[in-house]
């Protein structure tokens, strides 16, 4: 692999082509959103952020509607500056110091009827939109049934509702997940890029969240969940239906990306939300601060694609999708985002971050880096007793001893909980169709290919994790990426004092377990004798 730094000269390589792209002004793609007024939901998080950001940066759009919702007792403007503070918008800023202007805030809110929105915004916005992208969703894994029918499945119908009453509409995007359909009997088979049967028809499922309880409601929808991991892929997979029934008529798509990660090149070389922490970037930065040192998965072909040519692939299949409504083709079109051309193994995603990534080590890693996968359950829960769960316990009491917070058990409580959400992921894979997708991107012009690459061919994705890791440790935990000489030397310290702990500790517990053995053995022997003697 090659050099860091000579990753970073390429990348700002590209980025100085796409600017030149973007001012030569000879793209399809920016004329489709010459002065066009875009509505996005969901533009608070990962993927949708970094699509206002490529608009923006790449079109000369007249306005961008974002809806929000008032969180934590924080208004949507203190919202908003809190977004715009992300380093994603750095480079915006230096380019267009004004683009704030252009972003508009509507109040609402996606699990809510009309999406939260008031009659007057209703009527404005059903004046001047012209293209609407949904991103909005419940990525929790753990999210109750109820709440992820809401939002995933009953915002998706309210979002389409307003497309309907749109007087100007050219195109609709509606973000889905490639995992929608990647069911459990579907594993090492196709997965296409086309409509599938829902297990239970939208509007069955909106009305029974409406009307029965959290229990019941999970009680009645078990028998379908036999297929689906988690609330989020099921309900992601019944509101692809609903667009397909419900979106009858409308310039509609979808897109369906599959594990997205930081971004490969643009606006900035590594760039991740800091609430991605809680998802896949959860196991790099684990394994980064030395917390995770083994995981539970096979050695199958796992399915990473950045989150720049997701943003690429929505922007290209809007204009793709009103050319196609124009013609005639009124059929909704899916579009999969997916690495199935570019594999990776989840063996080679962790060679990467235990070597090439090793110089990216945090100051605050606890100890020396790295992490090992096993694929049998058993072996993993003697792995996590031995490397997570008996160091934390030794380390809380120590802490509770000299008068500190005992912290380091929640932690990995922590992580227990997240490998338990990304299990079905790690331990199964898919075939996922691209053909659309690998359509979309031909047909673009020479300049478009440069702006608005969707080529997951393009990509070298072991140096993407590489960046992946570069990114969660500068953008998630906050490390200078400049000064690295600390850093190194205290993980040279750590391989040092590691190499010697370790064996110690594993002695000490083969020691202290041959005990336990021992003396279980002789009272179990004592007491059967007493008994042989009592009787």
């Amino acid at each position: 692999m090659r050099s860091f730094k000579a990753i970073q000269e390429e990348a700002r390589a590209t980025n100085d082509s796409i600017k030149r792209a973007i001012l030569s002004g000879d793209s399809s793609v920016q004329k489709f959103y010459d002065n066009a007024v875009v509505f996005v939901t969901g533009g608070s998080g990962f993927l949708g952020k970094h699509m206002i950001e490529k608009i923006l940066r790449s079109s000369n759009v007249r306005k961008v509607y974002m809806l929000l919702r008032v969180k934590k007792g924080k208004a949507v403007q203190e919202r908003l500056k809190a977004i715009l503070d992300d380093p994603l918008f750095e480079e915006l800023l230096k380019e267009q110091p004004n683009f704030v202007n252009k972003l508009e805030i509507v109040e609402g809110d996606s699990s809510e009827d009309n999406l939260g929105i008031d009659e007057k915004t209703w009527a404005r916005l059903s004046d001047e939109v012209n293209i609407m992208f949904h991103v909005a969703a419940s990525v929790n894994f753990r999210e109750s049934l109820k709440m992820a029918t809401f939002i995933n499945i009953k915002g998706t119908r309210e979002f389409i509702k307003l497309a309907k009453a749109c007087k100007h509409l050219k195109s609709v995007v509606h973000v889905s997940t490639a995992y929608s359909h990647a069911t459990k009997d579907r594993n090492k088979g196709d997965v296409k890029e086309d409509f599938y049967q829902s297990p239970i028809p939208p509007e069955t499922m909106i009305q029974l969240a409406e009307c029965v309880n959290d229990d019941k409601l999970d009680a009645m929808i078990e028998p379908f969940m036999d297929q689906w991991p988690n609330s989020y892929t099921i309900t992601k997979a019944v509101a692809e239906d609903l667009v397909r029934v419900m979106g009858e008529g409308l310039p509609i798509c979808i897109v369906r990306p599959a594990i997205v990660i930081s971004a490969y090149r643009e606006p900035t070389i590594g760039w991740v939300d800091v609430k991605n922490a809680y998802g896949p970037s959860g196991i790099i930065l684990g394994v980064s601060l030395a917390v995770i040192r083994t995981l539970l998965a096979d050695n199958i072909k796992i399915d990473f694609v950045p989150v720049d040519l997701v943003t690429n692939t929505m922007l290209t299949a809007a204009l793709e999708t009103h050319d196609r409504y124009i013609a005639g083709n009124q059929q909704p079109i899916i579009y999969t985002v997916s690495g199935i051309r570019n594999p990776l193994t989840f063996r080679e995603l962790v060679d990467v971050i235990n070597n090439e990534a090793r110089p990216f080590a945090p100051t605050k890693a606890l100890w020396y880096c790295g992490a090992f996968i096993t694929p049998y359950k058993f072996l993993y829960l003697i792995l996590t007793l031995i490397l997570h769960y008996i160091p934390a316990i030794i380390v809380d009491g120590c802490c509770l001893l000299t008068g500190q917070k005992a912290r380091l058990l929640k932690v990995y409580n922590l992580v227990q909980s997240l490998s338990s959400a990304l299990r079905f992921f790690t331990n199964n894979e898919w075939l996922f169709g691209d053909a659309n997708t690998l359509s979309l991107h031909n047909k673009l012009s020479e300049t478009d290919k440069v702006i608005y690459n969707c080529d997951i061919s393009s990509v070298d994705i072991k140096e993407s994790v590489l960046i992946w890791t570069y990114g969660v440790v500068k953008y998630i935990i906050k490390e200078d990426m400049e000064n690295r000489s600390y850093a190194l030397w205290k993980q040279s310290v750590l391989r040092i004092v590691h190499y010697i702990v370790l064996p110690l500790y594993l002695y000490g517990l083969f020691k202290l377990t041959s005990s336990v053995i021992t003396f279980t053995y002789f009272i179990f022997v004592m007491l059967y004798q007493y008994l042989f003697v009592l009787f």
